[in-house]
């Protein structure tokens, strides 16, 4: 037998989590490791964009001296500094987003897609 209340609360959270998705596909987070001084001005060596599915959007070397072969090392250290410190502002987020527009928790919402037979969506 159809719970007609159940699929209410189905469309509602289907509602929300359509919101979430338009609203995470409009962000991207940017990342900044290192700074440098360009004559008077201090500015940052690496700077990275990725968007909320943590896929690489935009990457600015703005210190040409790392570019060097004898920087290699030090640019390698920069870029996953950089990287990591975007993923992890993008996990803060898309948590943030998602508790406040679907006023659940990342934590939780895995566990309740799996209760309504949805694996793997999370």
């Amino acid at each position: 037998m159809v719970n007609f209340k159940d699929l209410g609360q189905y469309k509602e959270m289907f509602t929300k989590y359509k919101q979430l998705d338009k609203k995470l596909k409009s962000l991207v987070i940017r990342a900044k490791e290192w700074k440098y001084m360009d004559g008077p001005e201090e500015k940052d060596q690496v700077v990275i964009d990725i968007s909320w599915e943590m896929k690489l959007k935009d990457l600015h070397i703005n210190d040409d001296s790392l570019l060097s072969p004898n920087n290699k090392d030090n640019l390698e250290k920069l870029l996953i500094a950089a990287i990591q410190k975007a993923q992890n502002k993008a996990q803060e987020v898309v948590a943030e987003q998602t508790k406040e527009i679907l006023w659940v928790d990342t934590n939780d919402l895995a566990w309740m897609l799996g209760w309504w037979g949805l694996p793997g969506l999370w």
